[in-house]
C-alpha cells in the first residue's frame, strides 16, 4: 500500500476564534504527518480550488451563493454552530478541492510520481453536516458528497462508497446522497448525539433505498465495538456493493479524550479502522480517499491522525502516550448490533 497527504496551506484563513473547530487543530497534525511522510518517502500534494461546478454537484446554487455572501460580509453566524469569516468561502472551496486532488491521486490522475493507492486530506472546514442547501455543524460544503459525485460524473466511476466514522452522524452526506443508488453511505456515530439523525431505520428513499447504512452506537463504545461493527456490518455490505472508490469521512472525535462526545476509541482503534478500510480497498484493487472531519482536542489529534495515516500506508504507528480507555462491562452494544443487523438484512446479507 502507498499513501499520500493532501494539505490545505490556507486553512487558517477560515477564522473561527475560540470555536472548537479552529485553526489551532492542525499545526501539530501537519508536523507529525509531515515527519511520517518524509520517513516513509510518501508524497505530499497541494490542494486546489474546487470550481462552482464541482460544488453544484452536491449543493444548490442558492446555498453556494449564500456562503459566498455570508463570508464576504463576515464574520457571520450561519447557524448556532457555524461561522463564516471573510476568507471562509475561498478556504472551503480549497477544502473541497483538496478532496478532489485526493480522488485524482488514487485514480491515476495525479502528477507523475504522486499517484498512490490511498490519500489523506487534512482539511477544514469539515463537511459532513452541510446539506444540499444549508451550512450547519461547523460545515460549509459537503466535501465527501462533492468528491463522490466528482468521482462518478467526472471520472466515470460507477459505484462509490462513503464510510463515515466521525462520532457525529453525517447527516449532510446522507441528505445529499439519500436517493442515489450509485453511492453507498455507511455511518458509525454515537446515538443520541448531535445532530439527532442517523437512526437505524434511515435507509434511503426511492432508488436509493437500501444504500444508506446507519450504525447508531450507544455512548461508551470503543475500539472493540467499532471493529465488530465493521466486521459484522460495514465490511460485508461494502463487499456486496463492490465500489470502484472508497471515501472515508475520517473524524477522530470519538476518541476517549475528545470533549464533544462520550465514546472511548483509542489511537489503536483508529489505526484498526484505517487498516481495515485500506485492506478492503487493496483487496478490491480500488483507491481510498480519507477526508478529515472532526477531532477537537489539539493535544491528541496529531497522534490519532498519525494512527490513521499509518493504517492507510501500512506502516507501524507509534502510539506511545495515548489516553487509555475505561473498561466498561456493558454499553448496550450487543443488543444494538442485533437491531442494526435486522434493519440491514432486508437489503444485504449480514
Amino acid at each position: 500500500m502507498s499513501t499520500s497527504l493532501v494539505i490545505l496551506r490556507e486553512q487558517a484563513g477560515h477564522e473561527t476564534g475560540s470555536h472548537p473547530e479552529n485553526s489551532r487543530r492542525f499545526p501539530g497534525v501537519l508536523n507529525r504527518l509531515g515527519e511520517d511522510s518524509q520517513r516513509h518517502g510518501l508524497p505530499i500534494l497541494e490542494s486546489r480550488e474546487a470550481t462552482v461546478e464541482d460544488l453544484l454537484r452536491a449543493h444548490t446554487e442558492s446555498h453556494v451563493e449564500n456562503v459566498r455572501v455570508a463570508a464576504e460580509n463576515g464574520p457571520t453566524w450561519l447557524d448556532g454552530d457555524t461561522v463564516a469569516s471573510p476568507l471562509s468561502y475561498e478556504v472551503a472551496r480549497r477544502s473541497a478541492g483538496a478532496a478532489l486532488v485526493a480522488v485524482d491521486a488514487v485514480n491515476g490522475k495525479a502528477a507523475e510520481g504522486t499517484a498512490t493507492t490511498s490519500s489523506f486530506a487534512i482539511i477544514r472546514p469539515p463537511g459532513h453536516h452541510a446539506t444540499a442547501d444549508r451550512a450547519m455543524g461547523f460545515c460549509l460544503f459537503s466535501n465527501a458528497a462533492i468528491a463522490a459525485r466528482y468521482a462518478r460524473e467526472a471520472l466515470g466511476i460507477g459505484r462509490v462508497a462513503v464510510l463515515d466514522w466521525d462520532v457525529h452522524h453525517g447527516n449532510g452526506t446522507q441528505d445529499i446522497l439519500y436517493d442515489d443508488p450509485g453511492v453507498l453511505f455507511i455511518s458509525f456515530h454515537q446515538w443520541p448525539l448531535y445532530p439527532g439523525s442517523g437512526w437505524l431505520d434511515e435507509t434511503g428513499v426511492g432508488a436509493g433505498r437500501g444504500f444508506t447504512v446507519n450504525l447508531p452506537m450507544p455512548p461508551g463504545c470503543g475500539d472493540r465495538e467499532h471493529i465488530e461493527g465493521f466486521q459484522a456490518i460495514a465490511g460485508p455490505i461494502l463487499d456486496q456493493f463492490d465500489p470502484g472508490l472508497l471515501i472515508v469521512s475520517a473524524g477522530q472525535d470519538g476518541h476517549v479524550a475528545d470533549q464533544l462526545a462520550s465514546q472511548n476509541l483509542t489511537a489503536a482503534g483508529y489505526h484498526a479502522l484505517a487498516s481495515a478500510s485500506a485492506d478492503f480497498a487493496s483487496r478490491k484493487g480500488i483507491g481510498l480517499v480519507a477526508l478529515h472531519e472532526g477531532g477537537y482536542n489539539p493535544n491528541t489529534l496529531p497522534l490519532l491522525d498519525h494512527a490513521v495515516y499509518a493504517g492507510l500506508g501500512g506502516f507501524t504507528p507509534d502510539l506511545t502516550g495515548d489516553t487509555p480507555a475505561p473498561e466498561l462491562e456493558e454499553t448496550g452494544w450487543p443488543e444494538r448490533l442485533a437491531q442494526i443487523r435486522r434493519a440491514q438484512s432486508v437489503f444485504w446479507a449480514v
